[in-house]
């Protein structure tokens, strides 16, 4: 019988030297040894790295927590009617925590505060400003269009305030019942009948929109009626029974 030693054919020699492993091992052990600065100072760098990644994602985290904690605060005087003094916490934030969600948030907020208090133009600016952030939730955009919308009829520019609830009620989102009213009944002041007419129907129509018992009736009203004329062209354009066409 043929010994297992002799099928894979080692000898004592390739037995005594080093595997491959082992002569990587000292082949970079090696260089360590011949360039322990440079070797020092990479690692360091690779450990600065990682300090200063951690450093700032715990920054960024804390700045987040702190923003959210200022948020809740300046939202506690809004809901407590205290609109001035929520618009000046809501515009501090902003200078603060500008680069943090809230922080972004806070522009919208400020808006919304500041028309509660009266100071329409102000809420128009503070609107406009929000609406330049370019914000990427789209009912978010929705509802400072219709704070314009809101803000330009008031100022008196209706022109403005119908182009900005034109666009709000061109986004699907929780604003677009109170931006299409707002979009007709602008278009009938300016006597554009057909066009608040159009406007309704597509109110009346809208998939998921959910009208109370009384809006409904006021969408409804300024419906346009069926035409009386209809039923009459129908029944001149249809043949009597009998006539055969002779």
């Amino acid at each position: 019988m043929t010994r297992s030693a002799d099928r894979i054919h080692l000898d004592r020699k390739a037995l005594r030297g080093p595997d491959e492993f082992q002569t990587l091992t000292a082949q970079v052990t090696g260089w360590l040894g011949q360039n322990r600065r440079l070797a020092a100072a990479v690692a360091a760098g690779v450990v600065a790295i990682a300090i200063v990644a951690l450093v700032i994602g715990w920054s960024s985290q804390r700045r987040d927590e702190a923003a959210a904690i200022r948020f809740q605060v300046a939202h506690n005087e809004f809901d407590a009617g205290k609109f001035t003094d929520a618009a000046a916490s809501f515009a501090t934030l902003r200078e603060d925590y500008g680069g943090t969600p809230f922080g972004r948030l806070a522009t919208l907020y400020r808006a919304h505060s500041l028309a509660k208090a009266g100071d329409t133009a102000g809420a128009a600016t503070a609107y406009q400003d929000y609406l330049a952030t370019s914000p990427a939730a789209p009912y978010l955009r929705q509802s400072a269009l219709v704070g314009v919308g809101r803000a330009q009829q008031a100022l008196g520019d209706q022109a403005a305030a119908l182009q900005a609830y034109t666009d709000a009620a061109a986004i699907s989102g929780p604003f677009a019942i109170e931006a299409m009213l707002g979009q007709a009944r602008l278009q009938e002041a300016s006597g554009d009948v057909a066009g608040a007419q159009k406007t309704y129907t597509a109110l009346a129509g809208e998939e998921g929109v959910q009208l109370d018992a009384e809006l409904r009736r006021l969408v409804e009203s300024k419906l346009p009626e069926p035409s009386l004329d209809k039923p009459a062209a129908d029944a001149a354009a249809t043949p009597e029974a009998g006539d055969g066409g002779s």
